[in-house]
């Protein structure tokens, strides 16, 4: 069961609903269009981009949308930061399981 969510989580949940409209406006998009275009509904979208509300998928839908999935992909690849980039050297397990207890 999720608890509160971290302030840290909500202050970037805010941040990128913010990034996200202000990208929807500097290409003159409406809420309406972009609903449209991302196949969502206009309130999921207002969710979206009012408050960072709503799930991965619809965020992936609009950043498409907006031309920023390539952004959020490179943003999250483990290999962009300084300990992926050290652990590229070792040798990666595919799976990490629990350790016996």
């Amino acid at each position: 069961m999720a608890g509160k969510t971290p302030i840290p989580v909500a202050r970037s949940m805010r941040v990128i609903a913010s990034n996200l409209d202000l990208a929807r406006r500097q290409q003159r998009i409406t809420v309406d269009l972009l609903a449209e275009r991302a196949n969502l509904s206009v309130p999921t979208v207002r969710k979206l981009l009012n408050n960072g509300a709503g799930t991965l998928e619809n965020f992936l839908r609009v950043a498409r949308i907006l031309g920023l999935l390539d952004g959020v992909e490179q943003a999250t690849n483990p290999l962009n930061t300084g300990m992926g980039r050290i652990r590229a050297e070792e040798d990666v397990p595919k799976r990490v399981r629990r350790p016996a207890i």
